[in-house]
């Protein structure tokens, strides 16, 4: 299969976290560092409105100094909301990426409903794959060495 060929649902994550835009800044950012992840997407009555980045907080919180138990997820998503459809061509996605500057975008089915989330990472990683990770450049990119798991700051 050629880049070319490659479909978002090939290669998108299919849990994403969500959470509910009444949830306090901290508790999104303590499940998020319990799941590993760098976003969770902000739900209202189960649909996806907004995403909180780790940027958001650093941003939106603590430059400001503001008081994460105090502040709710609401208050600093970032949106609107950038989706690309789940049978979209990779790249597809990769292009709208790069015409919002965003690193991460919501995967919608037809109905509009939230199935996924593809990232940056997640176009490098394939296009490490895909070039046999002997490319360099895409192996920095999608953060992988042979035989190396993590990295030195964990």
């Amino acid at each position: 299969m050629s880049q070319e060929d490659t479909k978002v649902a090939d290669i998108m994550e299919n849990s994403v976290l969500s959470v509910d835009l009444n949830t306090r800044v901290r508790d999104c950012a303590k499940t998020m560092t319990n799941r590993g992840v760098s976003c969770a997407v902000v739900t209202q009555a189960d649909r996806a409105i907004g995403m909180v980045t780790e940027r958001d907080f650093v941003s939106k919180v603590l430059a400001d100094a503001v008081d994460p138990t105090k502040v709710l997820v609401r208050d600093i998503m970032s949106t609107p909301l950038i989706t690309v459809p789940v049978e979209s061509p990779l790249t597809e996605a990769a292009a709208e990426m790069a015409e919002y500057r965003v690193r991460r975008l919501v995967v919608i089915d037809q109905s509009g409903a939230m199935v996924g989330i593809i990232t940056a990472g997640d176009i490098a990683r394939s296009l490490a794959e895909k070039h046999g990770y002997k490319d360099a450049t895409f192996n920095a990119l999608a953060r992988y060495k042979e035989g190396v798991e993590g990295g030195p700051y964990q």
